[in-house]
Parts: structure tokens; sequence; C-alpha cells
């Protein structure tokens, strides 16, 4: 491995560990765009990280976050075929580096969590259970018969959110994949493969 690519991957792991650690959270707020054949609807939502381990929910203040833009509230419907849920298991457990070695096409796989790394080729995935948002524009598909959302961000960047539970007593939470490239290849495919997957490691409700 080149040292090149050596220091990139340190550099881009220690961001993906502060993100995943400290934030727990992809952010992504704005409007989805359909897919063809898809709808544009998304509930909408805000609030903090979600954690699987506890059921307290989110303060509607964000104080501390900084707010750049007024987030877009697209209208529709949100729809669950399979409804999954939100706490009492280990997201972080969920996808194995098998799972994300084989999701990645990669030659070997990192350690288990929620931040892993891959080789040949070179990557940093973060995935997790938490609150639906995003900047941005996204691109509306369904994973499991769920509305889930594709972003790619122009930093290559790429994410799949796939909604879990319809539950109006609560911010919709859903399953987030975010795939790093740091080698050339193209991560929504990735990103759609974890997610999936992901989604049905999660016990039905």
């Amino acid at each position: 491995m080149h040292l090149r690519r050596v220091s990139a991957l340190t550099t881009v792991l220690a961001v993906a560990l502060t993100l995943g650690l400290s934030a727990c959270a992809t952010k992504v707020v704005g409007s989805p765009v359909a897919a063809a054949g898809g709808s544009t609807g998304e509930k909408s939502t805000s609030g903090k990280p979600s954690s699987t381990k506890t059921s307290s929910k989110p303060s509607a203040s964000k104080s501390g976050t900084p707010k750049t833009t007024e987030a877009d509230k697209p209208s529709g419907d949100v729809k669950i075929t399979t409804k999954k849920k939100t706490e009492g298991f280990e997201d972080c457990d969920l996808l194995t580096p098998e799972d994300v070695a084989a999701a990645l096409g990669a030659a070997k796989g990192g350690e288990k969590g929620c931040v892993q790394s891959t080789e040949d080729p070179i990557a940093v995935v973060l995935f997790m259970v938490t609150f639906a948002e995003y900047e941005g524009e996204a691109r509306t598909i369904e994973i499991g018969g769920n509305t889930a959302y594709e972003v790619k961000e122009k930093s290559g960047d790429c994410t799949v959110l796939v909604m879990l539970t319809d539950d109006p007593e609560e911010i919709t939470p859903a399953f987030v994949a975010t795939v790093t490239p740091i080698d050339e290849f193209e991560p929504c495919e990735a990103a759609l493969k974890l997610a999936t997957k992901g989604f049905e490691k999660i016990p039905n409700a």
C-alpha cells in the first residue's frame, strides 16, 4: 500500500470516528428527487442522533447546532411496508466486517463497529440507526418495501437512508449507511447494498 493512500485512509478514519462517535449521525436535510416512477414524499423530521440503547425522545431544540438554512419539509407520506424496531438491539453489530467487505467487493474488511474500513478498494463505511434528515437533493428509492433515499455528496460520499417506521408519535427513524471512497469506485451501489443488508437484519416491529 502506498504511503499516500495509508495517510489518506488514516485521515478519513479519524474524521469518520469523530463523526461516528461524537455526532453519531449523518445529517441530510432537503428535498427528495424522485427516481423514475418513484414518489417524492417524505415525512419531515428533525432531531438529535438516536441511540438504540435509550428510549428518550430528542428535544425539539437544536441549540449548539449551526443552522445555515431552513430545512425543506417535503410533502407526502413515507411508505412503510415492513415496520422495524428502532431500539432493543445494537445497531453497530448489524453489519459485520464480512458484510461490509462483500458489499464493496473488497479484498479485506476492517474491525467490527459502526465505522469500518476496507482495503482493495480502500473505503470507510459508517452506519447506524438515527433520525432521518438530509441536506441537498436525494433520489427516492425503496428498500424492503419502505421509502428510502440515496444522497450523493459533492465530496464523493454516498448515503442511503431507509425509513424504519411511520409512527406519528416519534421523529422518523432510519437506518443510514454512508460510504466514503478513498480509491476510485461508485459508492452508491455499495451504500445501497449495505442499507439493504442492515435493514434486513433489524428485527421487525
